[in-house]
């Protein structure tokens, strides 16, 4: 059953119950079964589970640990299989992710992990913002971004849309505030002028990658 398949609509999904180890959260979900979807999932300790290995899978640890194979990941870690590589994946200690499960639309050289203890962090386009990239295609970049308190950046449009998961403090913008475990997708040439209050913020942020419309 489809939820959120729609990338003409803005959607904005409350998932700050996840982050108190309560379940999961679905945010968009294509087809029947588990064929794509997104979703942010509590594990609890000790559990253990497989990654069949069907879709190119990306994998982000909002809280605790991720154990793949003896490597254990932490906080804001990122985890990028592409299809054909099943997995056992487990935690002792329990953990949050982002999951979000797709078809391979693009060449890639092969899965990989960056642990979040050892991001490359650089300054962003304005004042107050500090970013590390996940993974950059050939028209989609995925990447963390740091909000320090009252940062405001540029009124800007979307080619291509943009995904957003708010992993701490507020994410605002001039539609509404946003807290941590919040998710907001915005379609191809939406626009909106971000920005952060005393709280400061951490944000997932995916842009490039939603349908373009046909002219």
């Amino acid at each position: 059953m489809d939820l959120h398949a729609d990338h003409s609509e803005r959607v904005v999904v409350d998932a700050t119950a996840t982050l108190q180890g309560q379940g999961a959260v679905s945010l968009e979900r294509q087809g029947q079964g588990d064929y794509a979807q997104i979703k942010v999932v509590a594990h609890p300790a000790g559990d253990a589970w497989a990654h069949p290995g069907e879709q190119l899978c990306e994998l982000l640890v909002l809280q605790g640990a991720l154990l793949i194979g003896e490597d254990s990941f932490g906080p804001q870690s990122y985890v990028r299989l592409l299809p054909g590589q099943a997995l056992d994946l487990k935690t002792q200690t329990g953990c949050v992710l982002y999951e979000n499960r797709r078809d391979w639309t693009e060449a890639e050289e092969g899965s990989f992990a960056l642990a979040g203890d050892r991001m490359d962090w650089r300054q962003g386009m304005v004042p107050g913002l500090k970013v590390t990239s996940l993974h950059e295609g050939l028209t989609k970049h995925t990447a963390l971004v740091r909000w320090a308190p009252d940062t405001r950046f540029n009124p800007h449009t979307h080619v291509g849309g943009e995904e957003i998961l708010v992993l701490a403090g507020v994410f605002r913008d001039e539609h509404g505030a946003y807290p941590a475990g919040t998710w907001i997708r915005s379609p191809h040439m939406s626009h909106h002028r971000p920005f952060t209050e005393a709280e400061g913020a951490t944000i997932l942020v995916k842009v490039g990658h939603l349908q373009v419309p046909e002219v």
